[in-house]
Parts: structure tokens; sequence; C-alpha cells
């Protein structure tokens, strides 16, 4: 293989003309597809940088709601509580009154029970007095007699 010193500076020349060439035709292409590409990667990278923006504020949103939830939650468990206590109340209130009329009533039953049999016990016992005197006087008594003793001795 020879060395030929023409033949490098052919090619230097060429490789140059080459160079020039394709700089005066593709350069300015090339320029633009690259500053094409790169805004467009600029933009893609503003529309990322905004969509975190945005989830962060749709986030920090949700987390705004969910804390306006578990105050509401609050507020409504502990209005419910006061309600539910205030029923409870008013249901003991009312079962005490009935509870104490119910009461009432007995103790008047069990008086008007107890004057009714004691009449009747008085009743019972001023006729077995007439009787027993009938017989052991032998002779017929009057109840109005009778009576009058009876009420003599339970007076005593």
């Amino acid at each position: 293989m020879d060395f030929h010193p023409q033949d490098v500076i052919i090619s230097l020349i060429n490789i140059i003309v080459l160079f020039i060439l394709l700089r005066l035709i593709l350069w300015k292409h090339v320029i633009r597809f690259l500053n094409e590409r790169a805004n467009r990667v600029r933009n893609e990278m503003d529309d990322v940088e905004k969509s975190r923006h945005e989830a962060e504020a749709l986030h920090n949103e949700y987390d705004e709601k969910i804390s306006e939830l578990e105050a509401h939650k609050r507020e409504l468990l502990r209005e419910s509580l006061q309600k539910a206590n205030e029923e409870s109340d008013k249901v003991l209130k009312e079962t005490q009154v009935k509870a104490k009329e119910m009461i009432t009533e007995a103790e008047a039953r069990i008086a008007e029970e107890k004057e009714q049999a004691l009449a009747e016990a008085h009743l019972e016992i001023t006729e077995l007095a007439t009787e027993m005197a009938a017989r052991i006087l032998d002779r017929e008594v009057s109840t109005g007699d009778t009576a009058h003793a009876v009420d003599e001795f339970f007076n005593k």
C-alpha cells in the first residue's frame, strides 16, 4: 500500500466540501429537529410538573375533605349521643312518673281492699257474735244490739 500525500489532501478536501454541503443543506433541518425535540421534551416536562402540582392540589383537597368529614362525623356522633342521652332521660322520667302513679294506684287499691276486708270481717264478726249470743242466751237477740256490742268491743 502506497502512501500518497495527494490522496490524503483530496480526501481532506472531500471531507471539508461534504461537511460544508451537509452543513448548508441539512444543518437547518437538524437544528430545527433538535430544537423541536427539545421544546417537546420541555413541554412534556412542564406538563408533568403541572400534573404533579394538580395532583398535589387534589391530594391536599382530598385530605382537607377527609378532615372535614371526620370533624362532621365526630359532630354527628356527639349530637347523636346527646339526643340519645336526652331521650333516655325523658324515658326514665316518664317511667318514674308511671311507676309512681302505679304505686299510688296500688296503695289506693290496697287501702280500699283493706277497708272492704275490714268491713266484711266486721260484718262477719257481728253475725258470728249474734249467733253465739243467740245460742248462749237461747233467745233471739236483735242484730242492732249485737252490732252495738261489737262496736264497743272494737273501740276498746
